[in-house]
């Protein structure tokens, strides 16, 4: 297995990953997302790529599904804060096949306008779906506290004001500004011969010119506390301190450090304040690692009743975790991490993202062996300086929904986890 990055003219990155298999998994991955919008654009990142799909100068919304089922292929999309990306996985001799139909939906979307309001109409719906469902809910909170009155803290699917607004000026506008070819990667996982893929590429894309310079958008910390009162059977909380940046060489200690807290039935907050306290069904720490900033968090969902003692224990636990961190759990927060990336290397579908948003973060591929070195080398000592760093005069952001929410007003957040 080798894999090798080209430049074109125009800015754009091909990666070519060879591996010994039957497919290939292809996607164009493009530096932006809704972290790249305007106030009153919020949700048209996620709008255009769903619109991306409802035809282009060469085919209709049909059409463009039809070509890549017929040949036994499936494609999709998604949008994140800060990367949106089209991806699709063929048998190797449809490879053409493929990156003809990705190039058409970038280069040559035309918004038909019954198409614009018939999407508007699914994607309010999903904004809906979205409020109605606690756990998705309590996330948006969260987000919205700890990035206060920015972009990143602004929902992904945009406001029922904002999407019901767009039109396909705005959509052109959009695209013009963000995907352009230095912010773009085109990468292929599969048994494709690298001068062939190359050229294929090179054929299709290289006629973007665009010369526009999208901005990496920094994003700064609020601290806070946000509740909404529902009539829940379950109350849903988030907890969370600022994290990491994604290029941040402290980011697999962080990793670690999630994983000993509450990543997996072994961990601390899942044993403690499931196993031994009974307090909750579900509870997990977790971390997202973005341009400029991040997360260090846990959920968890318990009965109303409950809440304080919850929460009271699991804080508790993140206490304890910046004194005391046996060999065993270190050992085990690294063999998950190596077992979970080699898993994962196994599957072209997740190399051809892992390879491009490389080059998105870091302007290079970093291969396995760095990574793994870089797993080997986190200690009980790196994790307990890191805990200095995060959890030591934090402004920590808790979000909760739920039945009488408000009464968690009381605590002094900022005092928390002192």
């Amino acid at each position: 297995m080798s894999v090798e990055f080209k430049i074109l003219d125009n800015g754009m990155t091909i990666i070519n990953d060879q591996m010994d298999c039957e497919s290939a998994s292809i996607g164009v991955w493009i530096g932006a997302g809704s972290s790249n919008e305007k106030k009153d654009e919020c949700g048209i990142a996620h709008m255009l790529e769903h619109m991306a799909f409802k035809g282009t100068k060469n085919r209709n919304a049909e059409r463009i599904a039809r070509e890549i089922e017929d040949v036994g292929g499936d494609i999709n999309a998604y949008t994140s804060k800060e990367v949106t990306a089209y991806y699709l996985k063929v048998l190797k001799e449809n490879t053409e096949l493929g990156v003809e139909i990705l190039s058409d939906i970038i280069k040559n979307s035309t918004f038909p306008k019954e198409e614009i309001e018939r999407e508007r109409g699914v994607i309010i719906s999903e904004i809906g779906q979205s409020y109605d469902s606690a756990d998705d809910r309590v996330f948006e909170n969260f987000t919205k506290t700890a990035f206060k009155n920015q972009p990143m803290g602004r929902p992904i699917l945009g406001t029922k004001e904002t999407v019901s607004s767009f039109q396909k000026s705005n959509f052109k506008y959009f695209l013009n500004s963000n995907y352009t070819p230095e912010n773009m990667v085109v990468s292929m996982s599969g048994n494709l011969n690298k001068d062939k893929f190359y050229k294929i590429v090179e054929e299709k894309f290289s006629d973007i010119k665009n010369d526009n310079k999208p901005k990496k958008v920094n994003s700064e910390w609020t601290t806070g506390f946000i509740a909404e009162d529902r009539d829940l059977e379950q109350t849903q909380l988030v907890f969370g301190v600022e994290g990491l940046k994604n290029i941040d060489i402290n980011r697999f200690s962080l990793r670690a450090l999630s994983i000993i807290l509450g990543g997996g039935m072994s961990s601390r907050l899942f044993q403690e304040i499931r196993e031994k306290k009974g307090l909750c069904y579900s509870i997990f720490s977790f971390t997202q690692m973005q341009n400029s900033s991040g997360v260090l968090g846990f959920y968890a969902g318990t009965s109303p009743r409950d809440v304080d003692y919850l929460l009271e224990s699991s804080l508790t636990e993140v206490k304890k975790i910046k004194k005391f961190i046996s060999p065993e759990e270190l050992n085990r927060a690294k063999a998950q991490m190596k077992s979970s990336f080699i898993m994962g290397h196994e599957s072209n579908s997740s190399r051809s993202e892992y390879f491009a948003k490389n080059m998105i973060n870091f302007g290079k591929i970093i291969g396995a062996d760095e990574i793994i070195e870089s797993i080997e080398k986190i200690s009980i000592n790196s994790i307990y300086d890191l805990c200095d760093k995060l959890l030591t005069s934090a402004n920590p952001v808790l979000s909760v929904i739920g039945p009488d929410a408000n009464s968690l007003k009381k605590l002094d957040i900022s005092k928390i986890l002192n």
